[in-house]
């Protein structure tokens, strides 16, 4: 007795056989790529001194007599018997990024400026070892009134002088990555902005086959493109006043990775292009990179304004590489540790994550305790643990090939015992899924773009964007793309024309729209943009223009 094989029972099978040859790979996310490739070159920038501010009891009475001379009634408390010293301290520290895997780096030039001008420098230690001393000595109340009225400068003044600086100790180091501290020397230096300069230094270190990042071109930047700035934000480490007290000293080797947009492209009184940007840089930011997409450095951050939260300002690129030029630093060079890093990343994108294993242990060695490195092989673990990792081609192939064999006897099979009917899948006779609003005529059917859904039971499925005014969500009803998941509202977002490019709004969804990580409320797509419905644990899809 023979059994005759069912069309649904031949698809089953096939399944299984690509299942069972096949398994789902945990790849990469390209956004989380770009920041492993960024952060190993970004470093802390310390250019600062400390020194004692030494005074005596008669100084402290002489500004008690100085007060009370202004109309200040106050009283000096724990007057010093012996000449004694105040710690005090000027500069500060900022972000860079190595641009050459010899040891050189770009960073701020008022990031390095503090220790340039040793007159200037001990002129700064006197005037906050002043500051210090008369917190010390005198009601800080009465110290905050004279402030806000602008009336304490002349006390400061007048104390600063009449003190002296001991024991002064100048640091110009950079702290790399890994926590490797190496002494510095400024061969390129420009003033702020405010100065009319350029803000840029070039630093050179000692090194070798250090992590580097590419340089972009800033000229092609345009507004709306997006930026993610990479760097080391003083709020952000262990030395804080707020949070110091608990963070610990190794997460200040990790540099904090903020989206953002270049919101406009002005000139300085130079005429020279300055980007702005609402991306978060802060007080230790000043120096690091804001790169693009493909990781590569568009411009440098400079300046935030205190006030304006959402305005600060960026160096172009293009005039760091100049000065670069200047300098005869060549740029671009990828380091050992860059391929062997980049290898790696390449591997894990794919999900090859053995791979990526093996790569980045010959990364560790060239750039050793490096965090970024360090976690991506806990990545690296954890997938191939969980079994996720790809399987070797030839067992792909043979799946592959298993799989159009038992196709081809469901088809022969489905022709034979239904006749003439063609499956309705087959039937269609394209890959890709004309949308438009209803009662839109067909030659106003235009198409804008296009839609991958790239998670879910629809993975891989084609949406062609014919019009405008296509609404996405999650009721049939109302919208053109429907996408049935409890985080994606009944009416989640709208995509409309115009001037020819492809608008995405978001009308007022639960759990947000976002564009390449960063939530929207509306973004012009471009080729590539990965677009999230209800979040990352959501509707993931990809724009193709």
């Amino acid at each position: 007795m023979s059994i005759r094989p069912t069309g649904a029972a031949l698809i089953a099978a096939s399944l299984m056989v690509l299942m069972a040859c096949r398994q789902e790979s945990a790849k990469l996310d390209p956004v989380q790529k770009m920041a492993y490739g960024a952060k190993p070159a970004v470093v802390r920038v310390n250019a600062y001194a400390t020194a004692q501010f030494r005074y005596t009891a008669r100084t402290i009475e002489m500004m008690q007599a100085a007060f009370r001379e202004a109309g200040v009634n106050v009283t000096a408390r724990d007057l010093p018997a012996v000449d004694t010293g105040m710690e005090t301290g000027a500069g500060g520290s900022g972000s860079g990024f190595i641009v050459n895997p010899n040891g050189y780096i770009i960073t701020n030039g008022h990031v390095v400026g503090p220790t340039r001008d040793r007159g200037e420098l001990e002129k700064e230690l006197r005037r906050n070892g002043a500051i210090s001393t008369l917190v010390n000595h005198f009601p800080l109340e009465e110290l905050r009134a004279l402030y806000r009225d602008d009336d304490l400068d002349p006390f400061i003044d007048e104390l600063s002088k009449a003190g002296r600086i001991d024991k002064m100790l100048i640091v110009n180091e950079v702290e790399l990555s890994n926590g490797d501290k190496l002494p510095f020397t400024v061969d390129s230096y420009s003033p702020s902005l405010s100065e009319s300069g350029s803000d840029l230094a070039v630093l050179r270190v000692e090194g070798r086959n250090l992590p580097t990042l590419r340089l972009g071109d800033s000229e092609s930047v345009g507004v709306g493109e997006s930026v993610w700035a990479i760097g080391y934000p003083a709020v952000a480490s262990s030395s804080d006043e707020v949070i110091g007290g608990w963070l610990s000293r190794e997460s200040d080797l990790e540099a904090t990775f903020n989206p953002g947009t270049i919101t406009a492209i002005k000139r300085n009184k130079a005429n020279a292009p300055v980007f702005q940007s609402n991306v978060a840089i802060y007080r230790g930011n000043s120096g690091g990179p804001a790169v693009n997409r493909s990781g590569e450095v568009i411009a440098v951050a400079t300046w935030g304004h205190t006030t304006a939260e959402q305005i600060k300002f960026l160096v172009p690129i293009n005039d760091a590489k100049d000065i670069l030029k200047d300098s005869g630093v060549p740029v671009n060079i990828a380091s050992e540790f860059n391929r062997q890093f980049g290898e790696a990343l390449d591997a894990a994108i794919e999900g090859d994550w053995r791979s990526a294993k093996k790569s980045l242990a010959s990364a560790a060695l060239i750039f050793p305790r490096s965090p970024d490195v360090i976690r991506f092989q806990r990545d690296a673990d954890r997938a191939i643990a969980s079994g996720t990792s790809s399987l070797s081609t030839a067992g792909l192939v043979a799946g592959i090939g298993a799989l159009l064999a038992m196709l081809a006897i469901t088809i022969v099979v489905l022709i034979r015992s239904r006749g003439p009917r063609i499956p309705r899948d087959i039937s269609n006779g394209r890959p890709e899924m004309l949308v438009a609003p209803e009662g839109t005529p067909p030659e106003q059917k235009m198409v804008l773009g296009r839609l991958t859904i790239l998670n879910g039971e629809r993975a891989g499925q084609k949406l062609g964007l014919g019009g405008s005014g296509i609404r996405i969500g999650r009721e049939s009803a109302i919208c053109e793309i429907v996408l049935e998941n409890p985080k994606v509202s009944r009416l989640h977002a709208e995509v409309v024309s115009i001037d020819g490019r492809v608008l995405l709004i978001d009308r007022n969804s639960s759990n947000g729209t976002y564009v390449n990580d960063q939530k929207i409320d509306k973004r012009f797509l471009k080729d590539g943009d990965i677009i999230h419905f209800g979040g990352r644990n959501a509707i993931a899809v990809a724009f193709h223009a």
